[in-house]
């Protein structure tokens, strides 16, 4: 047991009894020497939220103190919300924040308990255990005797004072990084220093770095990891492939994005007496990332690559990602390998796990092999090699797919904005890209080999990282159901212990009526949000029992983990010691990785919505068909024909005063008895747009198409 783990066990004891730092000491007979030590175990496990400092300056364990840890985030307007580990939401209104900035982990005081899935309960900030900011984007200002910086995250409302002695009088009015060297108390300003100078706000490619910085995204590596990476050279080696299951001869070739440099996955198929043999190949970056390698090292601290507009910030350096580890046509390549052979219904009968060395025959993409399985001739002759194993493949994926929505997999059919960008990254385009044959068979070979790994090592009872998707809570399913109900759909589950077949069968229902998105996106919000546990608590929305992410090591690091743990166990098998210290790395693993993952879809989520304002901003006083996709107590949330979202306010709503039915989620004109619900169309015109604040408002042109 470590020093810490003695002294957490000590506070947390039944015997406890709330001591200082001094009475600590004398307890436990620290030396005087080692006074520091115990001062900065007690900050770190107050800083993990497993202690807190009383008012009487004396540490207590939070279990069982009736207060909660979770993270803040702040909403701009001086009020927030705590996130709490286990997913629970409370507002906290601008009196109770107690000093707390966006992101800081806090400990959190419950003052009001609501029993509803669609309303939060209540809490106040009783003590900021962490930052979770230490690095900010913003405009600095230089003055005479010091210089500030005004925060590109609206949530972060204090200016950063920086001291005369830090001031860079060559950045005044340039967009910068500021790290925060002292964080505020009562009605101070944080102060900071500048770490970098990212240019002036309208030169190119600046907007993204900004919030790159925001989110402590690096493109680049240090120096010893790219050595790292280049120091294996840029090819296989004959003597690398020993021992490995070797299917460079087979037909095996990557479908992806006319886009994509990395390439994970390689996909192969033959009709076998009984059915079918899928083979999946995957690339075996675990070859070049040995634990705990500098490479390793950065690729757990990322977690995952984060694609923005225009850039993407890698997992892994680009002559790993995009060559060496990629699945690139006529190169030998080093893979992890699942085979796996299902009946002619489509249901697995058997498989194996292994290690290979393969050889892409072909680099094919989404449009070409969607074209392919529609029937395109000229697709079909271009790539005649492949032509009758596409439709092989298309044939499995269907009954993949049948039995999979048979088990009640929920299939949301949410399209994805894509955003056009011009040779200076300036937003062009708009529109919205619906997932093809093509994506849907790749998705389900994929899902197909993270079920069958999962399931493997579940059975080999093996510490593995999982991906969970747990149950939805008893309140949130009521919520929901409440909800559907008022529109005449009715939810058939079991409330206490639901099946996603009930939600999968509400989805059918409602398709195609005007009521879809509104109900589909209030279905998603009562779901939980899938993570990386150690623990297999299997996947709800999927309708799996194992499940894990396998197939993408060179972007996410729960992959590469797992890949790991597998071939460690194909070659070896894991000895006691080594299971025990793999027991606490996949813990550690899977929260950290799930977190980078939040980290980097926020980032992506703002990088988005930035370059969809910026799009709006060159379509001022432009009309265009919309239909209502949420409606609030200050107005109209509406969504256009090309996927983008603006506000029409309440209070330009002037032909009546309207009033906001929660129940309904309507507003309802008072005089004229007229109402606005989710799913009526409207056209709108564009009124307002700031990229800078990600913020667009429309205002209402007319209901009718014709005008």
């Amino acid at each position: 047991m470590t020093r810490k783990e003695k002294i957490f066990s000590f506070i947390s004891s039944d015997e406890y009894k709330p001591m200082n730092t001094r009475e600590i000491m004398s307890i436990l007979c620290v030396p005087k020497d080692a006074r520091m030590e115990l001062k900065a175990i007690l900050d770190e496990l107050e800083a993990e939220g497993k202690i807190y400092k009383n008012l009487k300056n004396k540490y207590q364990p939070i279990e069982g103190s009736g207060f909660l840890k979770g993270t803040y985030y702040s909403k701009g307007k001086g009020y927030g919300f705590v996130v709490t580990d286990d997913g629970e939401k409370y507002f906290v209104n601008p009196s109770k924040v107690n000093g707390a900035f966006d992101k800081d982990i806090v400990l959190l005081k419950v003052t009001r308990k609501i029993k509803s899935g669609d309303k939060c309960s209540e809490g106040t900030v009783v003590r900021v255990l962490a930052h979770g900011m230490q690095r900010i984007s913003g405009t600095y200002t230089q003055g005479k005797n010091f210089g500030f910086v005004t925060a590109d995250n609206k949530s972060f409302q204090s200016d950063i004072y920086i001291a005369k002695k830090h001031c860079r009088s060559e950045a005044d009015g340039q967009k910068v990084v500021v790290k925060i060297t002292k964080w505020p108390e009562k009605n101070e300003n944080p102060s900071g220093v500048i770490e970098q100078i990212l240019g002036f706000e309208y030169e190119k490619d600046v907007d993204i770095k900004c919030i790159m910085a925001q989110y402590g995204l690096t493109p680049e590596f240090p120096s010893k990891v790219e050595l790292s990476a280049v120091a294996f050279g840029d090819r296989v080696y004959d003597e690398e492939i020993q021992g490995r299951e070797d299917y460079r001869d087979h037909l095996i070739f990557t479908i992806d994005g006319e886009d994509a440099k990395d390439f994970d996955d390689a996909v192969e198929i033959e009709k076998t007496t009984c059915g079918y043999r899928l083979g999946v190949h995957i690339a075996d970056v675990t070859y070049y990332v040995s634990e705990n390698c500098a490479l390793d090292i950065e690729a757990r601290k990322r977690g995952t690559s984060v694609y923005l507009p225009g850039f993407v910030v890698p997992m892994l350096p680009t002559h790993l990602s995009n060559g060496l580890c990629s699945l690139n046509p006529h190169c030998d390549r080093l893979a992890l390998s699942v085979i796996m052979d299902f009946d002619t219904s489509g249901k697995i009968v058997g498989h194996k796990i292994t290690q290979s060395v393969i050889n892409s025959k072909y680099r094919m993409t989404y449009d070409t092999v969607d074209a392919m399985i529609k029937g395109d001739k000229e697709k079909q002759e271009e790539y005649a090699e492949l032509s009758d194993t596409i439709a092989t493949m298309n044939e499995l994926r269907l009954k993949l797919k049948s039995n999979r929505m048979a088990k009640g997999s929920i299939d949301f059919d949410f399209p994805e904005v894509k955003i056009t960008l011009d040779s200076n990254g300036k937003a062009v385009d708009a529109y919205k890209a619906y997932a093809n044959d093509a994506q849907s068979l790749i998705e389900e070979f994929m899902l197909a080999a993270n079920v069958c790994v999962a399931e493997d090592m579940y059975w080999s009872e093996l510490p593995f990282i999982y991906r969970v998707h747990e149950k939805p809570s008893h309140e949130k399913i009521n919520a929901f159901a409440k909800f559907a109900a008022q529109f005449g759909f009715a939810y058939k589950g079991n409330r206490d212990n639901p099946h996603p077949g009930a939600f999968a069968e509400m989805l059918s229902k409602v398709k195609g009526s005007s009521k879809e998105l509104m109900i589909s996106k209030f279905m998603l919000r009562s779901l939980m949000k899938a993570k990386y546990s150690e623990e297999n608590l299997g996947h709800f929305g999927l309708a799996f029992e194992h499940y894990c992410h396998f197939t993408s090591p060179i972007r996410r690091y729960p992959d590469l983990a797992i890949h790991r743990i597998i071939k460690e166990h194909i070659k070896y098998g894991l000895t006691p010691n080594r299971h025990k210290f793999l027991e606490g790395f996949v813990k550690k693993a899977a929260k950290s990785s799930s977190e980078a993952e939040i980290n980097a879809m926020e980032a992506e989520r703002e990088a988005i919505d930035m370059k969809k304002a910026e799009y709006m901003a060159q379509k001022i006083g432009e009309k265009f068909h919309a239909t209502i996709s949420s409606v609030t107590s200050f107005g109209i949330f509406a969504e256009t024909d090309f996927g983008i979202e603006g506000l029409i306010s309440m209070r330009d709503l002037d032909d009546d005063y309207y009033e906001y039915d929660e129940k309904t989620l309507t507003l309802i004109g008072k005089r004229t008895s007229k109402t606005y619900a989710i799913g009526d169309e409207l056209i709108i015109k564009v009124k307002r747009a700031d990229s800078k604040y990600r913020e667009i408002d429309f205002t209402i042109e007319s209901g009718d198409d014709d005008e």
